[in-house]
């Protein structure tokens, strides 16, 4: 499982900084080239990918706007 979670934070951060579809994941060649010399390497669906994403987002501007509170 712990592999899986970081196979996702992975595809989340590569799809975040290199501004790809969601549904990059259900590429041919996208599959081909993860599953290269392991074949059982763990893929998540698009709709995994989307709900980390939003997710990962949601966090990240929690931590700025905590970041960015001014105290009186």
């Amino acid at each position: 499982m712990l592999l899986n979670i970081k196979a996702r934070t992975e595809i989340v951060r590569w799809v975040s900084e290199n501004l790809q579809p969601f549904k990059i994941v259900t590429d041919r060649g996208f599959n081909c080239l993860m599953k290269t010399g392991r074949p059982g390497h763990y893929i998540p669906s698009a709709s995994t990918v989307s709900r980390d994403v939003k997710e990962a987002f949601a966090r990240t501007r929690q931590q700025i706007a905590k970041m960015l509170m001014v105290t009186n």
